[in-house]
């Protein structure tokens, strides 16, 4: 949207139309709920999550290589996929604006960037964190992930594969400091139909501390 603008006033049209589009770019964003903040879980994350995953026998026999040896897991090296830290029931603060939702987890001190109605790369380089991007669907902010190297859902050892997508959606509720996430994890080569995981935040006064996280090499020798 601003690069419509910046080529409306560049390109010397009439200053009426301009300030048209200005106005209609002003009146949607003011229209959309604002996600900025620091959130907290209400609850405990495990009361949400389903115990048995609708598992493929790939997805089956990746969980019985983790629940043979548990101690292997990555999170011993300090490393997490997504989904492990997005649905953590730990801080997490959002920064919003036209262009891009950024999200600054307390788990880990990840950093986040959703960039808002721009395409995915057709081949993303894969990372714990994946690729990012977002749209609106009314007042209803949907992010979706690719691009995810193969990892744990949880600490109880929930595999994905380097397919999964997660779609997250995120409703604020009427009260204006409570929001719904419902994420969805699609992962045809380990489970075989989209399942969720549905959490809901509340804007928290806490400020986001600092995370030491302690590897221990010595696990899973």
């Amino acid at each position: 949207m601003k690069t419509a603008l910046n080529n409306c006033f560049v390109s010397g049209k009439l200053p009426f139309l301009c300030m048209a589009l200005l106005l209609s770019f002003s009146v949607n964003a003011q229209n959309k709920p604002d996600f900025s903040g620091t959130w907290e879980m209400e609850g405990w994350s495990a009361e949400e999550w389903d115990v048995e995953p609708p598992y493929t026998a790939a997805g089956f026999a990746a969980f019985q290589t983790w629940e043979a040896d548990p101690l292997g897991d990555p999170a011993h090296q300090c490393i997490f996929s997504l989904v492990r830290i997005t649905t953590a029931p730990m801080l997490h603060e959002i920064i919003q604006d036209e262009e891009r939702i950024v999200m600054l987890y307390e788990y880990e001190h990840q950093v986040r960037r959703a960039y808002i109605d721009r395409p995915h790369p057709e081949d993303p380089y894969p990372t714990f964190m994946g690729y990012s991007n977002a749209v609106w669907e009314g007042d209803t902010l949907v992010i979706e992930a690719v691009g995810l190297q193969k990892g744990y859902l949880r600490p109880q050892g929930v595999p994905h594969s380097d397919q999964l997508r997660v779609v997250e959606t995120r409703t604020m509720l009427a009260d204006g400091n409570t929001l719904t996430l419902d994420t969805i994890i699609d992962d045809p080569v380990y489970f075989t139909k989209p399942w969720n995981v549905t959490t809901q935040w509340k804007k928290s006064d806490f400020e986001i501390m600092d995370y030491d996280c302690v590897a221990r090499p010595h696990l899973g020798e």
